[in-house]
């Protein structure tokens, strides 16, 4: 009965855990969800922001090419010389069939007057905004128009430069129908129920999916919109249910930088927590069951865990010796021989360079025939110090190849930086001013270093660098040791 009672505790205390972890889970995993669509709105923003910009800037270069190339003695109301005139309304036409976006392309004389356009010849433009403000501010050369309606009623902006000049002596100019915002919007996927706009800092919209286009040159009557567009702030996210179709949305809205206009992405609410309420669903079912198994489940998995705990312990030690150099804590020559022949493919497929350095401690047996094991034990210690002291990035590898012979590989490294490396290594030994009366060359500890630095080609392999870096050390040696003594090989060349 005893027994019968404490099971049935600590099922009802396992169901009670599970159900807090499982609110709290599902809690967590709506914060994500909706991280998610603020971090997804915000992008969308930004594509069709960046859409927008790239089309102006193209643009733009058609209208520095016109102000260029025409001359400014052109823009004449009325006409003086029909075949100049023809001539330059020959080549805006032409410069405007190379913007799809584009629905006509104009000249304006340093009164606004129209000169060359597909629209009125000798309109006077000096009171709209695309024309009188640039005609006002020196500083300004290029300047893109909030939404009006032209002189023959057409809803559109206009993209005008002025040309080139101390003072303001006419601009050219490019319009740009409704239809040209509609088409980036159409580029993008928002959900079943969401929402896509665009207006001008006027707060006149100039585009929407869903397509509602008797609201198109229609100011948008939201308060926080406004109070957004007339702020500092380039981007704002805000939560809103929509008059129109009772939808609750979160809203990012961003000004374009550089252009008179905003966007603003809408995603539904019923449109991304759809999956999350599948999951809330998932979630109770798979409760219910945990709840009816709670206490044999609970054993099984308690017991496995330990198991597993101890298991992958044991098998992380056994690891790190079967890679680890014991006395001085490097990497061992098998953990050396893997690394490279991966870094030798990686830097086989990118055609980067790789450096290996070898290593030997001079005259090595003599420093423990003359200071005993233990004071060699502490000699490579001190060495193998000195290689990671000097090896900063994590790509970089030391390891001990054998008694006294140690490997660096640096993959990324070009023969210059490799060979500096080795200088410093050698130096910094010479440094320690380890005392060796054994040594041949010098009272205190040194060491030789061969360097070999490679471009690896499909005939170059690890093999190949050891081979050649294990020739310099043998040929720094040879020629005196306390040296460091290089090659390198470009197998593309």
């Amino acid at each position: 009965m005893i027994k019968r009672k404490k099971s049935v505790a600590y099922c009802l205390l396992f169901c009670l855990l599970t159900g807090v972890m499982a609110f709290y889970e599902l809690r967590y995993s709506l914060l994500q969800e909706e991280a998610k669509v603020e971090e997804r709105v915000a992008n969308t923003s930004i594509l069709i922001g960046e859409w927008i910009k790239g089309a102006f800037a193209a643009s733009d270069y058609i209208l520095r090419d016109i102000v260029y190339t025409v001359p400014v003695s052109a823009l004449q109301f009325p006409v003086t010389n029909t075949d100049e005139y023809a001539r330059v309304s020959k080549y805006i036409e032409d410069k405007y069939k190379t913007l799809p976006h584009a629905i006509g392309v104009g000249l304006n004389d340093k009164n606004c007057i129209m000169t060359h356009t597909p629209s009125i010849v000798g309109f006077d433009a000096s009171h709209r905004e695309w024309c009188s403000v640039p005609m006002h501010n020196p500083n300004i050369q290029t300047y893109v128009s909030n939404m009006f309606a032209s002189n023959i009623g057409k809803l559109m902006v206009i993209q005008s430069r002025k040309f080139p000049g101390d003072e303001f002596s006419g601009l050219a100019g490019i319009g740009v129908d409704l239809e040209f915002f509609s088409a980036w919007l159409e580029k993008v996927s928002i959900g079943t129920h969401g929402v896509l706009a665009i207006s001008d800092q006027n707060v006149k919209l100039l585009a929407r999916k869903p397509a509602r286009p008797e609201m198109l040159g229609k100011t948008v009557n939201d308060s926080i919109v406004k109070a957004f567009i007339g702020s500092d702030e380039n981007y704002k996210t805000f939560r809103q249910t929509s008059p129109l179709d009772k939808q609750s949305r979160l809203y990012g809205v961003r000004k374009i930088e550089g252009l008179p206009f905003v966007i603003l992405v809408g995603e539904a609410d019923s449109d991304w927590q759809a999956a999350w309420r599948l999951h809330v669903g998932l979630a109770i079912g798979a409760l219910v069951i945990l709840w009816l198994l709670a206490f044999y489940t609970l054993y099984i998995y308690w017991e496995r865990l330990k198991n597993l705990v101890e298991l992958k312990k044991v098998r992380d030690e056994l690891e790190d010796l079967s890679l680890t150099d014991a006395l001085t804590g490097l990497a061992n020559r098998r953990c050396f021989n893997n690394v490279l022949d991966a870094e030798c493919d990686r830097m086989r497929r990118v055609k980067g360079p790789i450096s290996v350095i070898m290593i030997d401690v001079d005259f090595f047996k003599a420093f423990n025939d003359t200071y005993g094991h233990v004071a060699g034990d502490e000699c490579l210690k001190l060495v193998a110090g000195v290689f990671q002291s000097k090896l900063k990035r994590p790509q970089d590898l030391v390891a001990r190849y054998g008694g006294e012979e140690f490997c660096c590989i640096l993959p990324e490294t070009d023969h210059l930086g490799a060979v500096g490396i080795a200088m410093s290594i050698k130096d910094e030994i010479t440094r320690l001013s380890i005392p060796h009366e054994g040594s041949e060359i010098e009272n205190h500890l040194t060491v030789s270093l061969g360097v070999a630095s490679v471009i690896c080609g499909e005939d170059i392999n690890s093999d190949t660098i050891i081979n050649l870096a294990d020739e310099r050390l043998y040929q720094a040696k040879k020629n005196g040791r306390n040296q460091v003594v290089s090659e390198s090989i470009d197998a593309h060349k």
